[in-house]
């Protein structure tokens, strides 16, 4: 590979071997296209610096109107903070662009980015914001130039999402709480378990401690059994992330967790796992010449957010639990479980439920005027909304943890204060159980040792640990128990299961496969007057996630299609800067409207085929067919709806879509007022195709299904050759050989808690 941060003088020599880079971008894979070096942002550090504060400035000089009411050189180090949690591709993705950048200043305004002013960047890095004259440098345009838009647009991405964590930017767009969540008195502190002793023999060892890990956890430390449970993630108290805001009387006020401090302390990888990106280059040259560069087609990327806590899923999410129909569970066919008809599947989610306190009355009464605005649209169109049942307690304060952290146990879903005579979270249950679980987190399982007996039969002999103690230090360990419960998440399970067979000498070839996801996006929509505050008297944010509209069977040209269900979503505003459009003026613009916002959710699942995979190391691959893809716009069109039909007179309202660039319109930046401007911009991103749009998951399922990998009657691993091994048990999501088209958690609980009864039946232990 070129070293190409050695570049001081910059010729159409030095522009070509730049460009030649780009398939490393941000959002993209590099495929071989050059090394990534060991430590990618060192060099950004010492040499780039100055170009990644020079776009910053330019942000921070649009939101506030040509003002810097932020230190650009802060916000410039406190990005590069978070992108030290990136993977390494993604790193070097930041410092080759703002290299490329540094390149196109010099090649069409004659200086470097940090010798630019926050205009001149504006002009310079113009996807159509800014009003352009002929002596201005072009627009830089997805449908011309992905690779080049991409650059630009991860890293004013980092920008905006560190901008919008900091109090200057929050206190500039007035964003607020309820009086009850700034109120100190109202936070709940968690003490951290003491750190398990990884030299003991026990009974099971649980590798997760998310909605499989937590419930096998408890229902075994509840039999009796001796229970390790080891997560790679660190322990965070619920009132660890909070911000406290000194007031000028002495007193303190509370503010949300920041938003990239969530990504990166709770989320692995900070949130940044991407699926799909540039694809098969054959050449250097393809990326060298424009021409060339220029016909390397964009390809889907599915952002994969999975938690990284202990607690897992369970403790960022929004606590929603919602059973599997009958009519999907059907569709498993022979890979159901052995034995577990649906009407006993729903009995056991029944009584989930009743263990969690899992009720629809707190979102009745936790629901924000932002909520309320979709909610009003539905009921003028006579559209059914459905509160949603989550495991939340009657006495909710309303403020909200918008996939992070519950700052005031609300949730009954990772890490609470325990209560003894109420309803708790099955890791907080397992960790006071007359028989207590031990909890071993920052350990990391990295191979299961899987050997054969006297009698020829497999199994595992201990699993090898790596855990990181107070001083930073990686101790490794090797833990063994009688049995083994592998629960650690879609992806890093496969991993797990892969290399330990490999090192063994044994294999599953459908190890990986049968991956299934609920792909979603958002709509955004800004009405011309505040939402909040208000004088309702409902909190802010209130249950992030309250309102449900359920899928259905609707006639679009003449052919009965189904549409998604929708549900209501709320985010703080870094979160939300990730998701919209514009690098200056424009997302300026709609964030200091950020009180006029309500939002919502189009979630489509994604069928069983073999493209979408698990590849041995964890690696996603997943994308939408075209059939899925029209789901969403159908989806997006149905928001459309919603929202419009809550227009009200005086207090009209502007559509934001989750594309990748500003959709131009006659040579402005499009304004979507109406279903007319709609139906425009949806037949643009049609023609653009699923690489043109914002999309993520958080529900992933499959890979280590039942009947091909996991044995149905007994959750225990198997080989290409039948043989089950006798102490392995994977009771993750994992385990679902279909998709559960909703959120999956209930599901991934209730066949937890089947797996957990099996092991109870072979172990030595008392019976349940």
């Amino acid at each position: 590979m070129l070293d190409f941060s050695a570049i001081e003088i910059f010729g159409r020599r030095d522009l070509l071997k730049g460009t030649a880079l780009a398939g490393l971008l941000p959002l993209g894979r590099g495929d071989g296209v050059g090394e990534i070096p060991p430590y990618p942002l060192k060099v950004v550090y010492e040499k780039r610096f100055p170009s990644l504060v020079a776009i910053v400035r330019a942000q921070i000089d649009s939101l506030w109107c040509g003002r810097q009411g932020d230190r650009a050189g802060e916000v410039a180090r406190e990005v590069l903070v978070y992108a030290e949690h990136l993977p390494k591709r993604l790193q070097h993705g930041i410092s080759v662009a703002l290299l490329w950048l540094d390149i196109y200043s010099v090649r069409h305004l004659g200086r470097r980015l940090h010798k630019l002013s926050p205009r001149d960047v504006r002009r310079l890095l113009n996807q159509g914001e800014h009003l352009r004259t002929s002596h201005d440098p072009p627009r830089i345009e997805w449908t011309e130039d992905h690779l080049l838009h991409t650059a630009v647009s991860g890293l004013t991405m980092l920008g905006r999402l560190v901008i919008h964590s900091r109090q200057p930017a929050r206190k500039l767009i007035q964003f607020g709480w309820s009086d009850t969540c700034q109120n100190p008195a109202n936070l709940v502190s968690v003490a951290a378990p003491p750190q398990a002793d990884l030299a003991t023999h026990y009974d099971v060892c649980v590798i997760g401690s998310g909605a499989g890990g937590a419930t096998v956890a408890t229902r075994l430390s509840a039999s009796g059994l001796r229970v390790l449970v080891l997560d790679a993630g660190d322990f965070v108290s619920p009132d660890a992330l909070v911000q406290r805001l000194p007031q000028a009387d002495g007193s303190i006020r509370l503010a949300p967790p920041r938003s990239d401090e969530v990504l990166y302390r709770l989320y692995k990888d900070a949130a940044g796992q991407i699926s799909g990106g540039l694809g098969k280059v054959e050449s250097k040259m393809e990326l060298v010449i424009p021409s060339k560069r220029k016909k390397i087609p964009a390809r889907q990327t599915v952002n994969i957010c999975q938690a990284r806590v202990l607690g897992g899923g369970p403790y960022v999410n929004n606590a929603i639990h919602l059973p599997i129909s009958e009519t999907v569970y059907d569709t498993w066919g022979e890979r159901q479980p052995t034995g577990l008809p649906y009407r006993q599947l729903a009995d056991l989610m029944k009584s989930i439920e009743g263990e969690l306190g899992v009720n629809a009355q707190v979102t009745k009464t936790q629901i924000s005027d932002r909520s309320m605005r979709f909610k009003e649209g539905c009921v003028a169109l006579g559209e059914e909304v459905q509160p949603l049942p989550v495991a939340m307690r009657d006495d909710c304060l309303g403020c909200g943890s918008d996939n992070s952290v519950d700052s005031f146990g609300d949730h009954i879903g990772g890490i609470h204060p325990y209560a003894p005579e109420g309803k708790n979270s099955f890791l907080v249950q397992a960790m006071h159980n007359p028989s207590p679980a031990s909890i071993a987190y920052r350990a990391t399982a990295r191979q299961l040792k899987i050997r054969r007996d006297s009698t020829g039969t497999l199994g595992v002999e201990g699993v090898d640990v790596t855990r990181i103690d107070e001083a930073g230090r990686r101790v490794s360990h090797r833990v063994t128990a009688d049995e083994y419960v592998v629960a650690a998440g879609v992806g890093a399970t496969q991993q797990l299961l892969s290399r330990s067979l490999t090192s063994a000498r044994l294999r599953n070839k459908n190890l990986g496969k049968r991956l299934s996801a609920n792909i979603g996006t958002a709509v955004y929509a800004m009405y011309d007057q505040p939402i909040w505050p208000s004088d309702s008297g409902r909190p802010e944010p209130g249950v992030t996630q309250c309102f449900l509209v359920d899928r259905r069977m609707m006639e679009h040209d003449g052919k009965m299609r189904e549409e998604p269900a929708l549900e209501n979503w709320f985010h703080f505003p870094g979160t939300v800067a990730l998701a919209l459009t514009g690098w200056f003026k424009e997302f300026a613009c709609v964030m200091r409207k950020f009180n006029h916002l309500s939002m919502s959710g189009i979630v489509v699942p994604t069928q069983v085929r073999c493209s979408n995979y698990v590849d041995p190391c964890g690696e996603f691959h997943l994308q939408f067919d075209r059939d899925e893809f029209e789901m969403l716009l159908r989806g997006m069109r149905r928001i459309a709806r919603i929202y419009f039909a809550a227009v009200k007179p005086g207090d009209g309202v502007t559509l934001h879509l989750p594309t990748k660039s500003i959709l131009m319109r006659h040579g402005r930046p499009a304004r979507i007022r109406c279903m007319d401007d709609f139906e425009w911009a949806l037949s643009q991103i049609r023609r653009r195709g699923p690489a043109f749009v914002n999309l993520l998951t958080t529900h992933l399922q499959g890979g280590s299904s039942l009947v091909d990998v996991i044995d149905p009657s007994t959750f225990q691993l198997r080989t290409d050759q039948g043989e089950a091994v006798r102490n392995l048990t994977v009771a993750d999501a994992s385990v679902l050989p279909a998709g559960c088209e909703i959120n999956p958690q209930l599901t991934v609980k209730a066949l937890a808690t089947v797996a957990s009864q099996q092991i109870i039946n072979r172990s030595k232990g008392p019976v349940a």
